[in-house]
């Protein structure tokens, strides 16, 4: 592995010969972000900032986007070995956090046996309920191939994010849209390998680490009955409820770093249980 430092930023060649890119900004215990679809790792950065007096942070740009390449083959595989090498950058006593399909990304990387100390998970959507995102998926990549890439996340926002008509709208119009607009074509594949996920829930509910849910208070069923399955499966998990509903923590860093504002119920009670990102270390 090649690691080639910048101001602020690095990248490594993987194995099959792709750079993978990410920032780094803080000192302390360090802390690896996995961002979800249709987003980036710089987008977190206003996180990381809040993050970096106590935390190493470490935010992985998956392939396709920032200042990560990308290649034809892709699988689910393949972000875990990404996100393995950047925790043993990262070095002993990892805490590992995924955002939506970075968490499910976390979470294969751990069942393949990346060491991490803790795991937070923020809303992962896995296909507890069944596919997530189903028969919808071709009528999706019939829209990336006319190029209606705007009319492909209207779709996604009705039947993958599963928001109201007017959030919809109010996303639309906000700042996020043209950048989700933009990384559509690369969600095709991400939305595959969820739906592929459904039998490897038992494993992902059996991984012993010490891992904390984070979860708004008013999501979609789909987000929230994922992370109740794993809260009620898997061996020591806790979990934190934000109040109302968001879609990216981007908008709303502060709460993220302090610790939830809503209520933190561990499923047991063990020693190490404690409120907030901070101590999910």
């Amino acid at each position: 592995m090649t690691v080639t430092p910048g101001t602020g930023s690095a990248t490594w060649v993987g194995t099959d010969g792709v750079p993978v890119g990410y920032r780094k900004i803080g000192a302390g215990k360090p802390l690896v972000i996995v961002h979800g679809s249709i987003a980036t790792g710089e987008q977190w950065m206003s996180v990381a900032e809040l993050l970096a007096a106590d935390h190493t942070v470490y935010i992985l740009d998956r392939r396709g986007r920032g200042l990560s390449g990308d290649s034809v083959d892709y699988s689910l595989a393949t972000e875990a070995r990404d996100i393995g090498a950047l925790v043993e950058i990262a070095g002993p006593g990892a805490a590992l956090l995924g955002h939506s399909y970075g968490a499910v990304c976390a979470l294969e990387a751990v069942r393949r046996g990346t060491p991490v100390e803790s795991l937070i998970l923020y809303e992962p959507p896995l296909p507890v309920d069944g596919p997530v995102a189903g028969e919808q998926l071709e009528t999706y990549k019939d829209l990336l191939t006319v190029g209606d890439l705007d009319g492909a996340m209207r779709l996604a926002c009705d039947h993958f994010l599963r928001i109201t008509p007017e959030e919809k709208e109010g996303l639309a119009a906000s700042p996020m849209w043209d950048g989700m607009v933009e990384l559509t074509p690369t969600w095709s594949r991400e939305l595959e390998q969820i739906d592929l996920t459904e039998t490897e829930l038992a494993g992902y509910s059996a991984l012993a680490v010490r891992t904390l849910l984070l979860v708004g208070g008013d999501r979609p069923g789909l987000l929230r009955n994922a992370s109740s399955y794993l809260y009620g499966n898997m061996p020591d998990v806790g979990r934190s409820e934000f109040p109302g509903r968001t879609i990216s923590p981007m908008s709303w860093p502060r709460p993220l770093s302090q610790g939830p504002s809503g209520t933190f119920s561990p499923r047991h009670e063990p020693d190490h249980s404690q409120k907030g990102l901070h101590n999910a270390r």
